[in-house]
């Protein structure tokens, strides 16, 4: 034989070609199988293709949704949030109306604002009377007050001179409406405070050194009154919290 049909490959391809005259049914096969792996690889692609579409589309419709649900519910809590806010401030200001207004005293929780001293009998034009209202004085109990001149128009009309404390009531004084300002006085009871600028008038200076009537004198000895530290005319404006340990 020539050296050409003694080549490796020459002897290869001639002997692909007889198996495959003589096997052509498993050529045929082997492509068939081909192309069906071929086709059934498209089309599954296709439908994973398909698939991450609608899964994708139902995820943003799910993201949507819980958005909106986020949306809806922040309103809600928004709009309770505002109406707790608007019903602490109507309540707020109810509560401030309604302190304005003067409160029955009661026994260890009252207070007596004068523009007159405060003193164990009643001089017309000078001094109150303790725990005696008058034309010119408010007898009140606990409470915040919010404006001095609307709980006690009778004692700032006549400037304030005058105050009793009793027992177990704390008094805390401020220069402004709305407990703002200046503390001008934090003092608890029992307790007179007359104004300091009558403390060398003749028709005064009595107030916090005589002997009262037993009832007012064993509760409001010599000792617990004082005269103040400031004109108690500038304390008229402000405002005033009353408070009772009872």
């Amino acid at each position: 034989k020539s050296s050409y049909h003694k080549k490796w490959w020459v002897k290869t391809i001639r002997e692909r070609n007889y198996f495959g005259f003589r096997y052509w049914w498993f050529n045929w096969a082997v492509w068939s199988l081909a192309c069906l792996l071929l086709l059934y690889g498209i089309f599954f692609q296709t439908e994973i293709d398909n698939s991450t579409c609608l899964n994708r589309n139902n995820l943003l419709r799910r993201v949507f949704d819980i958005e909106k649900a986020i949306e809806n519910c922040c309103s809600c809590n928004q709009e309770r949030n505002n109406t707790i806010i608007k019903d602490s401030i109507n309540q707020d200001l109810k509560r401030r109306i309604k302190d304005s207004i003067q409160k029955a005293p009661t026994q260890n929780c009252r207070v007596h604002f004068s523009g007159l001293l405060m003193g164990g009998a009643a001089v017309l034009n000078n001094i109150s009377k303790i725990y005696q209202e008058d034309y010119a004085s408010e007898y009140v109990g606990g409470g915040f007050y919010v404006s001095n001149e609307k709980a006690f128009p009778k004692s700032v009309a006549q400037t304030f001179d005058g105050i009793a404390i009793d027992r177990g009531t704390r008094l805390i004084i401020y220069s402004k409406k709305n407990f703002k300002g200046q503390v001008l006085l934090d003092i608890r009871g029992p307790a007179i405070i007359n104004n300091v600028i009558w403390k060398d008038d003749g028709r005064y200076k009595q107030c916090n050194t005589e002997d009262f009537p037993s009832n007012l004198q064993s509760n409001f000895p010599q000792n617990v009154r004082i005269w103040s530290s400031s004109n108690m005319h500038e304390w008229s404006f402000g405002s005033c919290k009353i408070i009772c340990d009872q």
